[in-house]
């Protein structure tokens, strides 16, 4: 039985939590949780049942009891739980995405020791397509990323930039590729850092627009390529646990660990 370690105890983690005691228990034990406020973690495992988990302090301590680590914290903590991973010979699946397009030299190492570092698809759709094409030659690659207001609340470029987000007009605040995006929007860049790595096509478009009248936080994807042209949009649903993470997003990452310890392994 595989023992699971969640970092980061909010939506993400509460969900997933959940998930693995109702649904995977004979296969995977919830061993520790670790959060930065430790009360998050400590009430999330009052929320669980037959699972004891324990509520540890540090990086070393999850990693001691787990064999395999989900990280549902921040973009932050990226960098260090690859190094706690390359030492203790543990794989990951990370949700902050964007905090590994900086790390090519610990990815590079990761694969050479042979550990497993998993992407869910997060809040889009049409991933299996876009690691379909991957493997053809692609000639262009888009996203557009368009959410209401408080979607952006507390960004510091849009502090920087002066923008006023109490406006009834369409605005598109940034376009250019990934790496620069996630320079500006670290905390909205997931999908992009995902669609990134999955497509593996060094110019990727991305968008990032203001959009008053959306209700849901937006996701276009358009992809061409020699075996075919991809077009999908999503809206997301905010989860009810934290409106600025998406439903999908959650389901996502429960998606892949039913499928990760199933027989029957279903698309890419």
């Amino acid at each position: 039985m595989k023992k699971l370690g969640i970092l980061g105890c909010g939506a993400i983690g509460e969900g997933v939590a959940l998930f693995v005691e109702k649904e995977l228990s004979s296969k995977v034990k919830l061993s520790s949780l670790l959060d930065k406020e430790r009360r998050k973690a400590q009430a999330l495992k009052s929320k669980l049942g037959r699972s004891k988990p324990v509520v540890v302090d540090s990086l070393d301590s999850l990693f001691r009891k787990s064999d395999l680590i989900l990280e549902s914290a921040s973009w932050r903590v990226v960098r260090a739980l690859l190094e706690k991973a390359l030492s203790y010979r543990k794989d990951l699946i990370i949700l902050s995405v964007g905090g590994l397009l900086s790390q090519g030299q610990l990815l590079k190492k990761a694969e050479k020791k042979g550990i497993n570092i998993y992407l869910p698809s997060g809040a889009i759709c049409g991933i299996d397509g876009v690691l379909a094409s991957s493997c053809a030659k692609i000639k262009k690659c888009l996203l557009i990323t368009s959410k209401p207001p408080q979607g952006f609340k507390g960004v510091e470029y849009i502090k920087n930039k002066k923008i006023n987000l109490n406006t009834s007009q369409k605005k598109v605040l940034f376009r250019g590729k990934a790496e620069q995006a996630f320079k500006y929007f670290p905390q909205n860049i997931n999908v992009a850092s995902t669609l990134l790595f999955a497509s593996k096509f060094k110019d990727l478009q991305v968008e990032i627009v203001l959009e008053p009248r959306l209700k849901r936080n937006t996701h276009k994807i358009y992809l061409l390529s020699q075996i075919g042209e991809i077009e999908v949009k999503v809206e997301n649903v905010p989860s009810i646990l934290n409106p600025k993470t998406s439903s999908l997003t959650i389901a996502s990452a429960q998606a892949l660990l039913r499928k990760m310890f199933s027989s029957l392994k279903i698309g890419i």
